[in-house]
């Protein structure tokens, strides 16, 4: 017979009562895997439920600025070009606009007694080169070397009109980037300092840079203004300082477009000849 049913019933009863608290032991700790992963599906859903509106009004507001800044690019770049084509390559005769512009450089530069436009002269007819004309110039200016070069820098910086045109693409992506990756917030004002108006710009840049980077991370600072006067507004700064102000304020800027040809040196006096354009 069979040793298991020769145990009294005493030991039997033992067994099963050991069995069944096995069991039940096992059972409750199915249940409350099953509770706990329960309980871990309603809190993730609880959380989805509050988070989804505040995510979709993110996304709203993310593809709304992007969509305003894409506007804005366009309306700025389209408000720039009806500039151009006002004042840099004009219907109209450039001499007049072109006269005034030496005259205030030189006034500008000539405040130490060191620089003057001496004398000023036009071809008197046009040339048509087809989709352009050109007029001949020919200027004498009397001073110093730095003034000199001041004056042909200035001239030089002919058709831009915002800050960017004084950047190149790689340059302007790589600032971008620096202000992204220190300080994402500050990227609208990024933007809208490359489109700055120069003389804006060139009128006081410590303060128009101070306001682009004010929520930039001090560390950061100095990189991104370093890359910035590497690239072109160091320039900027040297060519127009204590003239950007005078072309700003009595709409001189930006000047017709130019091209200076020679320039010849007899003491003191400096022979310029140059082409400025028109349709």
């Amino acid at each position: 017979m069979n040793k298991f049913w020769i145990l009294d019933r005493q030991t039997r009863g033992i067994i099963f009562f050991a069995c069944g608290i096995l069991l039940s032991i096992g059972a409750c700790g199915i249940l409350a895997s099953h509770a706990r992963l329960f309980s871990q599906k309603r809190d993730t859903a609880v959380m989805i439920g509050v988070q989804l509106p505040e995510l979709k009004s993110i996304v709203s507001l993310l593809s709304a600025s992007v969509e305003a800044e894409r506007i804005f690019a366009s309306q700025a770049l389209t408000a720039r070009e009806e500039q151009a084509a006002v004042y840099i390559l004009t219907d109209s005769s450039p001499v007049p606009r072109t006269v005034k512009t030496l005259q205030e450089i030189s006034t500008a530069l000539g405040k130490d007694g060191h620089f003057s436009l001496e004398k000023l002269t036009f071809d008197p007819k046009p040339k048509d080169e087809g989709s352009f004309k050109t007029v001949m110039a020919h200027a004498v200016f009397r001073g110093s070397f730095q003034n000199m070069a001041r004056i042909l820098a200035v001239l030089g910086f002919g058709g831009d009109m915002m800050v960017r045109d004084t950047l190149s693409p790689v340059t302007q992506d790589t600032f971008l980037r620096q202000i992204e990756a220190t300080a994402p917030l500050s990227l609208r004002h990024a933007e809208d300092f490359l489109y700055l108006d120069l003389m804006q710009y060139a009128s006081d840049p410590d303060a128009r840079e101070q306001r682009m980077l004010q929520d930039v991370p001090t560390s950061a600072v100095s990189d991104i203004r370093a890359t910035l006067l590497q690239a072109g507004l160091g320039s900027v700064r040297s060519a127009f300082s204590g003239i950007a102000a005078g072309l700003f304020e009595k709409g001189l800027w930006p000047i017709p477009l130019m091209n200076v040809r020679s320039v010849e040196r007899t003491g003191d006096l400096w022979a310029v000849e140059f082409v400025v354009f028109s349709r």
